[in-house]
C-alpha cells in the first residue's frame, strides 16, 4: 500500500487529505476538515491531453512509445495521439499503425502515458479555416471517403476515437451521424460554420469543439458562429490551447465564465519539439521556430509571413503559465487538464478523478513558485525521470 498525503484535487477543489494506492488502483481517498494547507504538496489526477501531435522529440507515427514516455515524465498520463490530414485511405492506414503501436504499449505494462485512441484533425475540414493544416490533404465528406478511412465494417475503426470535422461542408451531416453510430467522437473545428450549422451538429451528436477560437470565425455579437455555440452549448466539451499565445487571457477568462472548468479541456496542441527546450525543430517535414511557448512557421524568403503552427508547451507548463498569470486558479487549471478531458471521452470511471477504483495515475506538485513536479505514477508505478525525490509517498 502506498500513501500520498497533501492537498488533493477532489470535485474541483483542493482539500487536505490522503490517497492510498493498492497496486494499480486507488484504494482510498480520505479528506480532512479545513482548507488546503499552503505548504502541502498538491496531489492531482494525471493530466489527459485530447490534442497532441508530438512531444519530447517524438511523434505518434514514428515513435509512439517515446512520445508516451516523454509525456508521462512531464505529468500527462493519458493522451489522444493526434494525426494531421491525409488522403482517407492513407490516413486510415496510418491510424491503424498507431493503434497497433498503442496495443503494444499497453501490453508492455511500462509506466508511461496511456494512448487513448487517435484524434484525426481532418481531413473533412474547411480549407477556408485550414490554419496550419495542409490544404492539399483536405477532402470533402462522403460515405466513400469515410469507408476508406475507417476500413472494414467488421473492424475496430482502426483505433480512431475522435474526428475533427467542419459541419458546414456538403455531406458533413451524414458523416456526423455515421461517426456517432460507429461510436467515434465528433469534434467541430477548422470550420466556418454559422450558429445554425454548429447547433445542428451538436444536436446530432457532436461532442466537442477543437481548439476554441482558433481556426474558426471570430465571435461576433450578431453572428456568434461556432465559437458562440461552443461557449453556450453544454453538450460540447471545448478544447482550449493554454499557451497564452493561441488564445489571449481575456478570451480564456470569457470561456471560463461561460462554461466553467467543467466545460473546457486544456489541451497542448503540442508538436514534436515541445518538451525538448529546442528553439528550432523539424516536424512533419517543416521547420518550426519557438517563441513565447508557441511554434511558428518562419517567414519565407518570398515574403510569406510567419504563421502560428502549434504549441511548444505541454499541459503542465500551460497550467503553470495560466496560474502564474492569474488567468485561472490552480484548481481550475488542473480540473481542465485532467477531470474534464476524461469526462469528454467518457472515461471518468477510469481516469481523471481521485476516487476509489480509478487508475492510480497521479501527479504530485510542489506548492512553491513554478509548481515543480515532484513525481508521477501511472497505474500506481512511478514514472522514471519524472520530478525529484518521491517525498510525501510512503509505502
Amino acid at each position: 500500500m502506498t500513501e500520498l498525503r497533501g492537498s488533493l484535487l477532489v470535485d474541483g477543489r483542493l482539500s487536505p487529505g490522503v490517497v492510498r494506492v493498492d497496486g494499480a488502483r486507488i484504494a482510498a481517498v480520505e479528506l480532512e476538515d479545513g482548507p488546503a494547507r499552503p505548504n502541502d504538496p498538491v496531489v492531482a489526477p494525471g493530466l489527459v491531453d485530447l490534442h497532441v501531435h508530438g512531444y519530447g522529440g517524438h511523434g505518434p507515427v514514428d515513435d509512439l512509445r517515446g512520445m508516451a514516455r516523454a509525456l508521462a515524465r512531464d505529468g500527462t498520463t493519458a493522451f489522444q495521439p493526434t494525426l494531421f490530414p491525409a488522403r482517407p485511405a492513407e490516413l486510415g492506414e496510418v491510424a491503424a499503425s498507431v493503434a497497433r503501436a498503442a496495443d503494444e504499449l499497453a501490453a508492455g505494462g511500462e509506466p508511461c502515458a496511456r494512448a487513448l485512441g487517435a484524434h484525426l484533425e481532418g481531413p473533412f475540414v474547411n480549407p477556408v479555416r485550414a490554419g496550419a493544416l495542409p490544404r492539399e490533404d483536405l477532402v470533402e465528406p462522403s460515405p466513400e471517403a469515410l469507408r476508406a478511412l475507417l476500413g472494414s465494417a467488421t473492424g475496430d475503426g482502426r483505433g480512431i476515437r475522435t474526428v475533427t470535422l467542419a459541419p458546414e461542408l456538403p455531406g458533413a451531416d451524414a458523416l456526423v451521424a455515421e461517426l456517432v453510430r460507429c461510436g467515434i467522437r465528433v469534434s467541430l473545428g477548422h470550420s466556418d460554420a454559422d450558429e445554425a450549422r454548429a447547433t445542428a451538429a451538436a444536436r446530432a451528436g457532436a461532442a466537442g469543439v477543437t481548439h476554441l477560437y482558433n481556426a474558426m470565425a471570430p465571435l461576433h455579437h450578431r453572428a456568434p458562429g461556432l465559437a458562440g455555440v461552443a461557449l453556450t452549448e453544454d453538450v460540447l466539451f471545448a478544447e482550449l490551447i493554454g499557451d497564452r499565445v493561441h488564445v489571449g487571457d481575456r478570451a480564456i477568462e470569457l470561456a471560463l465564465a461561460a462554461r466553467g472548468p467543467g466545460g473546457l479541456c486544456l489541451v497542448s496542441d503540442a508538436l514534436a519539439g515541445a518538451g525538448t527546450g529546442c528553439e528550432v525543430f523539424e516536424a512533419c517535414g517543416r521547420s518550426h521556430v519557438v517563441r513565447g511557448g508557441a511554434a511558428w512557421y518562419p517567414a519565407g524568403p518570398d515574403g510569406t509571413p510567419e504563421r502560428l503552427a502549434g504549441s511548444a508547451l505541454g499541459q503542465l507548463d500551460a497550467v503553470r503559465g495560466l496560474v502564474a498569470a492569474g488567468t485561472v486558479s490552480l484548481e481550475e487549471a488542473l480540473t481542465m487538464a485532467s477531470t474534464t478531458p476524461a469526462r469528454a471521452l467518457g472515461l471518468e470511471g477510469e481516469l481523471g478523478v481521485l476516487s476509489v477504483g480509478r487508475w492510480a495515475d497521479l501527479i504530485v506538485l510542489e506548492p512553491s513558485e513554478g509548481l515543480p513536479l515532484r513525481g508521477v505514477t501511472v497505474g500506481g508505478r512511478p514514472v522514471p525521470g519524472a520530478g525529484g525525490p518521491r517525498a510525501g509517498m510512503h509505502a
